[in-house]
């Protein structure tokens, strides 16, 4: 055991010096690297990783910042295990997900480049059983995946850029108690400065904390657009499915977010371009298309991939156990609600 405390200590110590040295405003110039001896084409994936990588840590620290993270350890590593049970039967296997829960009623989830992705209390809540949760997890995948930000950031010019991220609403909208908690907002690292230097007039041609604060805006007043979103419906049921989860988990919890706003339990199973819900609108609203038009396109991936010859994993009584632990929220009835889901239309093909 004490052997194994100092060579921890001696890790500690090495990661510090390295750290320092790498910051170190009298820095010598490094040597040949690896880098230099790899293709233009090599070289440009290598940079477009690095940058991808700066962006999703700077808009999830920002986005964490703002919100708090929940801090229930049990809680938090019970959605990594879920959602990394669905990256392994996703399209990126090799990908490397991070996952936390962060503090908000407000039903969302935020999916930052390289792999960071961000799911509220409030979609913790809504759901209710880890196939529900795996298919959010499976959506926000996709996005990462996909690149879906980070291309859209990578098309911007450099002043498309500033205009975009200067024009952030810092989430003014939010209601009142997420305002109360609301954090200065971080300033660039200098990791994160080095690293802006060095991707600038490289292949990446992207500054780090200008594309973070462009992306902030689009995550939270923009959106990505109609057909990304679709897309990531459907890769993500895809992924959620592949995984052995109950393939109509995203249409119920879809449609649950309606019923919740006063709309009867058929609202979402009108045809394309239905009317957006009344009440209160959120952050989920301004980015995404309305919840029927999400269903109709689910429900195309449902189809193709004939899931009424399957049965998915619900996983109902493990959610709840977790659920419990969430301040206010009281254990359900076991089957009566899942009977309740399955005789209604929310799970029709």
């Amino acid at each position: 055991m004490l052997m194994k405390k100092r060579a921890i200590a001696c890790l500690f110590l090495g990661f510090v010096s390295l750290m320092q040295a790498t910051c170190s405003s009298n820095k010598v110039e490094p040597k040949e690297s690896v880098d230099s001896k790899l293709s233009p084409d090599e070289q440009k994936k290598l940079d477009e990783a690095k940058a991808e990588m700066e962006i999703g840590r700077n808009m999830a620290g920002r986005l964490i910042k703002f919100y708090g993270a929940y801090p229930d350890e049990k809680l938090v590593r019970y959605v990594n295990e879920v959602g990394s049970l669905v990256s392994r039967y996703s399209d990126y296997p090799d990908r490397r997900f991070m996952f936390e829960v962060y503090y908000s009623d407000e039903v969302n989830a935020f999916a930052c480049p390289g792999g960071y992705i961000l799911i509220s209390l409030g979609a913790i809540k809504t759901a209710n059983n880890e196939a529900e949760l795996a298919a959010v997890l499976g959506h926000e995948i996709t996005h990462v995946g996909k690149k879906h930000m980070f291309n859209a950031l990578s098309k911007m010019s450099e002043d498309e850029l500033k205009k975009v991220g200067d024009s952030a609403s810092k989430f003014n909208e939010l209601p009142e108690e997420v305002k109360a908690r609301k954090r200065p907002e971080p300033e660039q690292s200098e990791f994160g400065s080095l690293m802006a230097r060095y991707l600038s007039g490289s292949s990446a041609g992207l500054n780090i904390l200008q594309a973070a604060k462009a992306g902030m805006s689009l995550i939270t007043e923009k959106g990505l657009g109609a057909d990304l979103e679709y897309e990531a419906d459907r890769e993500g049921t895809r992924f959620a499915i592949n995984a052995g989860y109950y393939s109509k988990g995203l249409v119920n919890f879809l449609c649950r977010l309606e019923v919740n706003r006063g709309h009867d339990p058929n609202y979402c199973l009108q045809k394309q371009n239905a009317v957006a819900a009344n009440g209160p609108k959120s952050i989920l609203d301004k980015t995404h298309p309305s919840v029927p038009d999400r269903v109709l396109n689910i429900k195309g991936v449902l189809q193709a991939m004939k899931t009424n010859e399957a049965i998915g994993a619900k996983g109902r009584k493990r959610y709840l156990a977790i659920k419990e632990r969430i301040k206010g929220v009281l254990p359900e009835k076991d089957s009566d609600d899942d009977k309740a889901e399955t005789a209604s239309d929310l799970g029709k093909d």
